[in-house]
């Protein structure tokens, strides 16, 4: 208790050189809880799961993406040859199933104001919180999805939109709103822009990757581009199923692959990794370089700063030996400090990063992943981290303090 007493205390001895360490370590620390969130999202997006694997369904022969709808309806539909078949996989489920269309709009007429742009997932409104990654359990009860299918202010059906905060409040609306937007990726017959009408009618939550977003009724962008005439309608960018296994995926991707050649079936984390194979090199050079050097710099911080603190203290660790201090002792006093530090500046650089960070999201836009929210895991990276690089960093000046001998420190004393 002594000595704990005393590392305290010797920490506050030179307030400044224990500040500025402290907030080196702090603030190297906020930016590897930043790229270990990014890192460890991706990776695990990318990995393979063992249970409730989504797989995705895209258009073979075209980027981007656009096939038939009915190509869905074969698989889904019971009696149809594919569901024949893929109602024998065990682990395949035809309700776990759901169709997206992304759909831009503007609300400038003149198309200039890139603040009034937004974009939409057209979709069944009852599987958003089924089949969406980072918005299970959304809308247990259905009321949003049916509100979206019937908004209580217009009293038009299927015009309803759920929209992120932070896409609301750049476009300047609220939930409750009704309003007309201009599609800028579907046109009618005669190429014009097609003018659509919405009422928002819920927020998806703030503190997710869909902050930004927004879902449309597919039904209500089916029944405008069939009523327009345009040459995308009765077409889906993408398909999601998810099943139960791995191997479910993959005997559900051989069947649908085998009836329907047109189109395309992997699992959600392989079209991932193919869709960021650009950012490869990238990430090994952000993981195996980026992320040491910041801990052999943390470990050098602690390590010069416990190194001149040794130095300064020869005569006083020479006087606590002769008061009967031993080695061991004193390497713990001098150990202690560097891990007291560590253990500080990690802890508020993690702790801090989460809160703060949290609030709006590390948004850097890769692929699908425009935002990034730190996990409640990098409240322990940081004290580990900071833990790990101070006991490395002190450990050396400590062993140097232990080895001082008395004689020597007294002999130059004049």
């Amino acid at each position: 208790m002594k000595l704990l007493v005393l590392i305290f205390k010797n920490l506050f001895r030179n307030k400044v050189r224990s500040a500025l360490t402290a907030m080196s370590i702090f603030f190297l620390v906020a930016v590897f809880t930043m790229i270990m969130t990014v890192l460890r999202f991706l990776e695990s997006a990318m990995a393979d799961k063992e249970k409730d694997v989504k797989s995705i369904i895209t258009e073979r022969y075209r980027i981007p993406s656009r096939f038939d709808r009915r190509y869905m309806e074969e698989i889904v539909s019971p009696g149809s040859t594919v569901n024949d078949q893929l109602e024998e996989i065990d682990g395949f489920d035809p309700q776990l199933h759901t169709i997206w269309n992304f759909v831009g709009f503007t609300l400038d007429e003149t198309m200039k104001d890139k603040d009034k742009l937004f974009f939409c997932i057209a979709t069944l409104p009852e599987k958003i919180g089924v089949m969406t990654d980072g918005l299970e359990g959304f809308d247990p009860d259905g009321r949003l999805a049916e509100l979206m299918r019937k908004p209580p202010r217009s009293g038009i059906d299927n015009i309803g939109l759920l929209m992120g905060p932070e896409r609301m409040q750049k476009i300047g609306k609220r939930v409750g709103d009704v309003f007309k937007a201009i599609s800028i990726s579907h046109r009618d017959s005669f190429g014009q822009p097609i003018p659509m009408e919405f009422e928002i009618v819920g927020e998806l939550p703030g503190a997710s990757r869909w902050a930004q977003g927004c879902f449309m009724d597919i039904e209500y962008l089916d029944r405008v581009l069939k009523d327009k005439k345009s040459d995308q309608d009765g077409k889906v960018n993408l398909g999601w199923f998810q099943t139960a296994t791995p191997q479910a995926a993959a005997n559900m991707a051989g069947v649908i692959e085998n009836y329907l050649n047109d189109i395309k079936c992997e699992t959600a984390s392989s079209a991932v990794s193919r869709f960021l194979e650009p950012f490869k090199d990238l990430f090994w050079g952000v993981k195996y370089l980026l992320v040491p050097s910041i801990f052999v710099v943390m470990t050098v911080i602690v390590a010069n700063a416990i190194s001149i603190t040794v130095r300064e203290r020869r005569k006083e660790i020479a006087v606590l030996k002769v008061l009967g201090f031993n080695a061991r002792q004193v390497l713990t006093l001098v150990l202690g400090e560097g891990l007291l530090i560590g253990l500080i500046a990690g802890s508020f650089g993690s702790a801090l990063t989460f809160f703060m960070v949290n609030a709006a999201g590390i948004k850097i836009p890769i692929g699908f992943f425009p935002v990034f929210y730190v996990p409640p895991e990098a409240l322990v990276w940081g004290p580990l981290a900071g833990l790990f690089t101070a006991f490395v960093g002190s450990l050396f000046p400590a062993l140097s303090a232990r080895s001082v001998k008395v004689v020597d420190v007294f002999s130059k004393v004049t």
